[in-house]
């Protein structure tokens, strides 16, 4: 059997108190959400790469749609650019040390699921009017 070296042994600190309950796992070691802190450092890439390609596919076409039902057509299209208000979240995420990380690969989601739709589409617009 293989032993731990003894650099590597941790002595608990008798000053913490053991947790006692849901109330007290909210991140860190333990706790429902502790694989979002303690796994692979790439699950804060991943997250939000992810929410940022959503974010920008789903928040515009929502907001879009939501209009449309309530206000109709005419007045939709005079209102859809205030959807570019609801970047200020991904914004705001950049100024905490603790969700920088996070809103940076948010961002950059964003910006690349945005590249690609307008570079898909002006390839498929170059190619119709080619082909004419």
């Amino acid at each position: 059997m293989t032993q731990r070296p003894a650099d590597l042994d941790v002595d608990p600190d008798p000053d913490v108190e053991a947790d006692h309950g849901p109330e007290g796992e909210s991140s860190g070691s333990g706790g429902l959400w502790a694989w979002l802190h303690d796994s692979h450092p790439t699950v804060a890439a991943l997250v939000g790469f992810y929410i940022g390609l959503a974010y920008a596919i789903l928040v515009p076409g929502t907001w879009g749609a939501l209009l449309t039902w309530v206000v109709g057509q005419e007045r939709a299209e005079q209102l859809f650019p205030w959807v570019a208000l609801t970047l200020l979240v991904p914004l705001a995420m950049l100024v905490p040390r603790k969700t920088r990380r996070l809103a940076q690969f948010v961002w950059l989601g964003i910006i690349l699921t945005v590249l690609v739709v307008v570079g898909v589409g002006a390839l498929v617009f170059w190619i119709l009017l080619e082909t004419g």
